[in-house]
């Protein structure tokens, strides 16, 4: 892949503290932890995080606590090499989270979001020139949703592209949707977003892909936008374009220990190689291979992938790494 590309990235800062456990609780129930720990995340955070490693120029807009989470996460934007960054301290505290790992992957995660739904349009207006200048811009709903609109409607007045993935799920506004060129769900927020089943992934994944294939067609019936796509754990992801083109990329063959920050190396993934002009196929397939780095290992921030872990990967399961 070439160099130069930039990604603005409305970002998020959770200080992300996870707990390692047999199996996921139910409902009242406590069970011991094997293992604990606590690093700089947050979607925006490590989107921002994986693009750079990736090879992207990247600049963010967060909103942060007056707290040593906050210094620590700054100075490691910094020493990615992320800049300029619109970085404003509107609490006490900043955003954090905490998540349960079960040994199978699974995870159970509550977020306080804190000071990252503090950023406002005006905040946003400081970024103008380096969003208007960006080759995409993408946001998650850890920031607030002002932020996110006036973003998206900078971005659209100079003709670049957006990008949103609406994690944690809530139902997209309106006026943030039709200014998004890119809608990035999971399998969960699929389910809401299109009204389609994806329980049934497990039971006939091949009747359930046919469904999904259906109501993204029909979603565009309502929605302006360019690229539509949908990850669905070990199955991999789909996509279809508005002109109906449908994209099938089969997971990488890896074993998930730890499913967290999967997503957020599949966005920085995705819109790396989309930036570089990457055929969607070839583009997906690269992202599923972001995504996989992750999951390999506990934790998120060492997993978070450069070109080198995604050839690795790449060449450890038979296929030719990107060019």
């Amino acid at each position: 892949m070439a160099l130069n590309v930039t990604l603005f990235v409305v970002a998020s800062f959770i200080q992300a503290c996870c707990w390692s456990v047999t199996r996921l609780p139910q409902a009242g129930e406590s069970v011991a932890a094997s293992a604990v720990s606590s690093e700089p995340g947050g979607k925006g955070f490590n989107v921002a995080i994986a693009a750079s490693r990736l090879g992207a120029q990247v600049s963010a807009l967060l909103g942060v606590g007056e707290d040593a989470a906050a210094d620590a996460a700054l100075q490691l934007l910094q020493q990615h090499a992320i800049t300029p960054v619109y970085a404003y301290r509107l609490a006490s505290q900043s955003g954090h989270g905490a998540g349960l790992i079960a040994a199978d992957g699974a995870n159970m995660i509550s977020v306080y979001l804190g000071p990252n739904q503090l950023i406002t349009a005006t905040h946003v207006d400081h970024a103008q020139a380096s969003i208007q200048s960006a080759s995409l811009v993408y946001a998650q709903f850890e920031t607030s949703l002002a932020a996110i609109q006036h973003s998206f409607a900078l971005a659209r007045q100079a003709g670049r592209q957006t990008v949103l993935n609406p994690s944690p799920w809530q139902p997209i506004p309106q006026a943030v949707l039709s200014q998004t060129a890119i809608l990035i769900v999971n399998q969960h927020e699929a389910a809401q977003l299109l009204a389609w089943s994806a329980e049934l992934l497990a039971v006939s994944p091949e009747d359930t892909l046919i469904a999904l294939r259906q109501a993204m067609h029909a979603f565009y019936q309502q929605w302006p936008g360019d690229l539509l796509v949908v990850t669905l754990g070990a199955l991999g992801s789909v996509a279809m374009t508005q002109a109906g083109e449908w994209v099938v990329a089969p997971a990488w063959p890896v074993t998930a220990v730890d499913t967290l920050g999967a997503g957020d190396a599949f966005s920085a993934g995705l819109c790396v190689a989309l930036m570089h002009g990457e055929p969607l196929a070839q583009a997906l397939a690269h992202a599923n291979a972001c995504g996989a780095c992750v999951v390999q290992t506990p934790g998120v921030l060492a997993a978070l992938p450069d070109m080198l872990a995604v050839a690795a990967i790449q060449r450890q399961c038979g296929t030719t790494p990107l060019a």
